[in-house]
């Protein structure tokens, strides 16, 4: 069961990453740099929110409190663009029903925190060998 949640965690993460894209490109433009500005932005803040659980685990030190600011805003901007990407590619112009935004409040909300769950549940079911070499280990080498 819970390879199937994270299947479903996967799709919700892979349309979070074309709204946050869509969402940048209807903020930023449609020309070339726009087009480049926004996937590179996007791949960064995917980036952070991917691995939620690894920056939330470092928060000591000065360059743990730069990772967890960095990742607050990579978090804000998710959920921003999720919002602007999937307002234009669901409610029609000039729309706007008490349904139609609480279903895109719902769709944001759940596609934004799918790279944050994906993270956290891939981390627990698949946890990351830990190579902790002696020097006397790195000799043999």
């Amino acid at each position: 069961m819970e390879i199937l949640l994270l299947a479903i965690l996967a799709i919700g993460t892979l349309w979070n990453a074309f709204t946050i894209v869509f969402g940048a490109m209807s903020i930023l433009g449609d020309g070339l740099l726009q087009i480049v500005a926004a996937l590179l932005f996007s791949a960064l803040v995917l980036g952070f929110v991917l691995n939620t659980t690894k920056i939330v685990r470092s928060r000591s030190g000065f360059i743990g409190g730069l990772l967890t600011f960095f990742w607050f805003i990579s978090v804000c901007y998710n959920f921003y663009t999720s919002w602007i990407g999937n307002r234009k590619l669901i409610v029609p112009e000039g729309s706007g029903s008490g349904a139609e935004i609480a279903i895109l409040i719902g769709l944001t909300l759940l596609g934004a925190s799918s790279p944050i769950l994906l993270s956290a549940l891939w981390g627990r079911r698949y946890p990351a060998k830990r190579a902790e070499a002696t020097v006397i280990d790195q000799m043999n080498v």
